[in-house]
């Protein structure tokens, strides 16, 4: 008996080999009908034998292509029409978008195989793609998700990747990116003074690469700055004419045994590097190994190792074990992407640029995250998750616009329930940054078709992010606190919708009272929340310079704690005596509570940071010297008789500076300093049990990306059987913070309460 049927098919079902999929699944069972994109997904009808087309759609629902997400099947049964043949129709350009636009994808092994083989006609060509790997999100000027409406647009198919795109029995059927030599992009080398365009521009490349020149190489999301990893006198001159001294560099290795050899990596580890998103995933060095260049990550033993994700890549890696892959750009600024910024990069820094005539319509730097007890965690989500959504609500939740924070900015759309979080877009104290944040919103909002009702905001009226929102034309505003909304990403991500104990530590947050927040506990739901604890307060002298110069936070501590003969054993006279005044007089020295300023305070109290050269510096030395088989805690006082609690780390400063006059090793005082806020973290929960009759934690916040510091709460809170979140599909920085504050909004919009 025969039947027809007609489906809509919503998620990530466009740019993935979706349409392709369904053609062969449709021939294989002998059915008739078509397939088309539209604004919504994928709109198909099959119609044949009832067995077949139930086999069918078992097929595709089971078997779908591998970088497809299918998150609804609406089908209806209709009578039947005659098709005589099953074919990919032109797509439906009508109705309300709610395609999920799929992220870009590391090149596949059918494709390294073809660029490798001298004998396909797609060797060497460095832009080589299909159904299953290629540039997606960063090419797409509008949906539905076609040629037509990508940067590829002007690069008309020659008569055999033609043949590709129309044969339903070739992977590049219907691959919108498809091209060769002969009809794509093509590569050229710029050096200072002249250019070159001809077949031997990624040789000449590499031969100044081997020269230990550094190059600025465009990819798919932006630009590169490559050099040598194992020469140090490369390294150098990069960080030299970056100006970036000490924070790492990142580093593409040729494969990943030359992982292996140089850096300890385990199962985890190794799948996250060769996943279809190919971030940069911080290793560890192998203690043996001394080739690649001391200069990579001068603060710590680790490495920001990632693997080639583009045909370019590879055939750079070619030569090479490993190079140097820095994000092209000045301090702070926005990753370059266009041969109009590239005088920035060109003669400044860079020696040449190798460079291509596909324009990127999205900047996307690359994804860095870390395993941390078998899970993932982000440093910076962007090229290879972005925009895959995260549910933070019920469908039919009105179109929300949240902004995010000031630093390490990402912002996020809701549209029916589920939240697309932006890839990095940086600090936006930097004026080309926050242009780029406003442009970029536009474009999201076009893209997506959302016009939000509502806005989520940070509380901090001097915020950037916070004055777009004032002056946005949108009729709902909805201010979140800081941490509040840390905690909340952490419940979205996890569908947790009972009220949590929610521990969030970083550095700056502004609190309700109108300090700076930082080491915080709360008890919190997505909507509201009650601060129930707090880390000690101490003026932050200078503002925001303390931030830069850690030896203020140093002083300050000393100084409430009334150990300033110490302090001026350490601190030269005039340096204690400016701060001391600030601090007394209460000069341009507002009260923070944040763990980070602390964590800043020990490291320049056991010298290892008086000066940052980037964020959390002090933090990261204080980390990386820490003996981890030390077990010890120093002593701390939680101060429960008033509302909220203080944890009080007095005494941990005293008996640090009793040890360092002993001459107790700076990496053993580290790892008790860590293992004390760890404690008391736990000690806090404990408490907040008691009283509250809650089990659940959320962790997060930036001071949380300490490894040492996250793997020793989460051991303590487990081990008193509480149950541990933390953030795991969104950074537990400030770049997680737009999530939380989408799904605040939702809740508050859920309750009535906007």
């Amino acid at each position: 008996m025969k039947t027809r049927v007609r489906a809509k098919v919503v998620g990530r079902v466009q740019g993935v080999g979706f349409r392709p999929t369904v053609y062969r699944y449709a021939t294989q069972f002998g059915l008739c009908g078509f397939v088309c994109n539209g604004p919504h997904g994928v709109t198909l009808e099959v119609e044949g034998d009832d067995n077949n087309v139930g086999a069918f759609f078992n097929c595709l629902t089971h078997e779908p292509p591998r970088q497809a997400v299918i998150t609804d099947i609406k089908t209806e049964v209709l009578g039947t029409k005659g098709y005589r043949n099953f074919e990919v129709i032109e797509s439906e350009q009508q109705g309300l978008a709610v395609v999920h636009i799929s992220p870009d994808l590391a090149t596949c092994d059918d494709c390294l195989k073809e660029i490798l083989d001298a004998k396909n006609r797609r060797c060497g060509h460095a832009f080589t793609n299909c159904t299953n790997c290629g540039p997606r999100f960063t090419i797409i000027r509008d949906v539905p998700y076609d040629r037509k409406r990508t940067s590829m647009a002007k690069f008309e198919m020659c008569e055999p990747c033609e043949h590709e795109h129309h044969n339903p029995h070739d992977r590049r059927f219907h691959a919108q990116p498809n091209a060769c030599k002969r009809c794509g992009p093509v590569l050229q080398l710029r050096v200072e003074g002249g250019s070159t365009s001809d077949d031997a521009d990624l040789a000449k490349t590499k031969e100044l690469l081997r020269r230990g020149r550094i190059v600025a190489i465009k990819g798919v999301g932006g630009y590169h700055l490559a050099c040598d990893a194992l020469s140090a006198e490369s390294t150098a001159r990069l960080r030299s004419r970056k100006q970036r001294p000490h924070k790492p560099l990142a580093v593409m290795f040729r494969d990943i045994a030359a992982v292996r050899e140089l850096c300890e990596v385990n199962e985890a580890e190794e799948a996250e590097l060769l996943s279809v998103a190919r971030p940069i995933v911080l290793l560890s060095r192998k203690l043996t190994e001394t080739r690649l260049a001391r200069g990579i990550s001068p603060d710590t033993n680790t490495v920001g190792a990632f693997l080639p994700y583009t045909p370019l890549h590879h055939l750079l890696l070619q030569d090479f074990q490993a190079l140097v892959m820095t994000s092209g750009n000045l301090t702070d600024e926005p990753i370059i992407s266009d041969e109009a910024e590239l005088p920035t990069l060109l003669g400044p820094i860079a020696d040449a640029a190798l460079i291509h005539n596909r324009s990127i319509v999205h900047k996307c730097d690359d994804s860095v995250l870390r395993v941390v007890n078998g899970q993932r965690q982000f440093l910076r989500r962007a090229r290879g998750y972005v925009p895959n959504p995260i549910r933070v609500a019920a469908p039919g939740t009105p179109h929300i616009l949240a902004v995010g924070g000031e630093l390490k900015n990402t912002f996020c759309l809701v549209r029916d329930g589920q939240a697309f979080l932006s890839q990095h877009i940086g600090d936006l104290k930097d004026y080309k940054t926050y242009s780029y944040f406003s442009c970029e919103i536009e474009s999201w909002k076009r893209l997506m078709r959302i016009e939000p009702q509502v806005i989520a905001h940070d509380l901090h009226p001097g915020y950037l992010s916070t004055r777009f929102a004032a002056i946005a034309r949108i009729p709902h505003k909805v201010g979140v606190q800081h941490h509040h909304a840390h905690i909340a990403s952490v419940m979205a991500e996890h569908d947790l919708h009972d009220p949590v104990i929610g521990v969030a530590l970083d550095g700056t947050g502004y609190g309700t009272d109108n300090t700076i927040w930082g080491g915080e506990f709360m008890v919190a739901d997505r909507s509201d929340f009650e601060r129930v604890a707090h880390f000690k307060a101490y003026r932050l002298p200078g503002g925001d310079k303390a931030v830069e110069e850690p030896w203020r936070m140093a002083v300050s501590v000393l100084t409430s704690e009334g150990l300033e003969e110490a302090g001026m054993r350490k601190f030269s006279a005039i340096k204690w005596g400016l701060v001391e005044k600030m601090t007394k007089a209460g000069f341009n020295s507002p009260w923070t509570s944040s763990a980070g300023r602390l964590f800043d305070a020990v490291a320049a109290i056991l010298g290892l940071c008086d000066v940052t050269s980037y964020e959390a510096q002090a933090a990261i030395r204080l980390e990386s010297i820490a003996d981890p088989h030390v077990t010890d805690r120093y002593p701390f006082i939680v101060q429960t008789w008033d509302r909220p609690w203080v944890l009080d780390f007095g005494q941990t400063i005293r008996a640090i500076l009793t040890e360092r006059r002993q001459g107790v090793a700076a990496g053993a005082i580290s790892a008790k300093f860590h293992n004390t806020i760890a404690d008391s973290i736990v000690h806090t929960c404990r408490f907040v049990r008691g009283q509250r009759d809650l089990n659940i934690v959320a962790l997060s916040g930036g001071v949380f990306q300490n490894e040492l510091l996250l793997r020793r709460t989460v051991e303590g809170l487990q081990s008193r059987h509480f149950r541990v979140f933390t953030n795991t599909a969104v950074p537990l920085n400030d770049g997680g913070l737009a999530l939380g504050q989408a799904a605040i909004a939702a809740e508050r919009v859920k309750r009535k309460c906007v």
